[in-house]
């Protein structure tokens, strides 16, 4: 059996382009694009991701190997992988800037820990946040919504076809915006008690200036901290899937 060279470049293209964006996704997506995970298993899991997609896609447009136009149709491919990854990592981003600011507004201000996820020292508080997203994230299953969403996107922006358009890419930029200030009123009602607590010493310190105020204003904001962490967690995790929900609603109005 003989294939001509139009023949073998034609597949070769079929998986080449298709890889590029997977991979390319993969490598910055929330959990999967994770410093912790090994890029062997990353770039494996975007073969076999590729391998199940590629065939049920129309064929791309034959183009010379190596030209200026197959490089472009390769870089377009990543980029379009990139924004994908990029606009669900977002959400855990703002999930790390709420996390932060508590941290910030409490005792815990100086306590960081190395992130798994992103392979750097964090506070502790924003780093226990987005632990708590990444469970969450896994547990509705958020890891298989990516693949699908990434599998979709091949019918809305077929390979060797124009990009998202640029009203798409404002879009995802004012998402951007309102996505932070999500993880702003994420941390809100912790924020505003903290600020109460730290009003309150601050009178106590003038009325009774003898009071050691560091001895006894530091133990109590780590534990008004803690305290009001477990009591705004159930609304937390809502806020927080109310986060993945925007991500996911982000992602669908550029990718269909």
């Amino acid at each position: 059996m003989h294939f001509t060279d139009a023949q073998l470049i034609g597949w070769l293209q079929q998986f080449i382009w298709p890889l590029a964006r997977i991979g390319s996704a993969l490598m910055i997506a929330p959990v999967l694009g994770s410093g912790r995970v090994s890029p062997r298993i990353r770039m494996t899991l975007a073969m076999l991701t590729t391998l199940l997609i590629a065939p049920s896609l129309p064929p791309p447009p034959v183009a010379e190997l190596f030209a200026s136009i197959w490089w472009a149709t390769l870089l377009r491919e990543m980029a379009i992988g990139l924004l994908i990854g990029f606009t669900l990592q977002i959400v855990f981003e703002a999930v790390m800037f709420g996390g932060e600011l508590i941290s910030a507004s409490s005792s815990l201000s100086f306590a960081t820990l190395a992130d798994p996820l992103r392979g750097m020292s964090t506070p502790v508080v924003g780093q226990f946040l987005t632990l708590t997203a990444t469970l969450l994230f896994l547990a509705l299953g958020g890891h298989l919504q990516f693949l699908q969403w990434l599998a979709r996107s091949f019918g809305s922006l077929p390979v060797g076809g124009t990009g998202p358009e640029q009203a798409q890419l404002l879009q995802l930029l004012r998402f951007g915006g309102e996505i932070f200030s999500g993880g702003l009123m994420l941390a809100l009602p912790v924020l505003v008690a903290l600020l109460a607590i730290n009003l309150a010493l601050g009178v106590i310190s003038r009325s009774a200036p003898s009071l050691n105020l560091f001895a006894v204003g530091f133990p109590l904001g780590l534990i008004a901290c803690l305290v009001l962490l477990y009591v705004a967690m159930p609304a937390m995790l809502e806020k927080i899937g109310g986060l993945f929900d925007q991500g996911w609603l982000a992602l669908a109005s550029w990718t269909q």
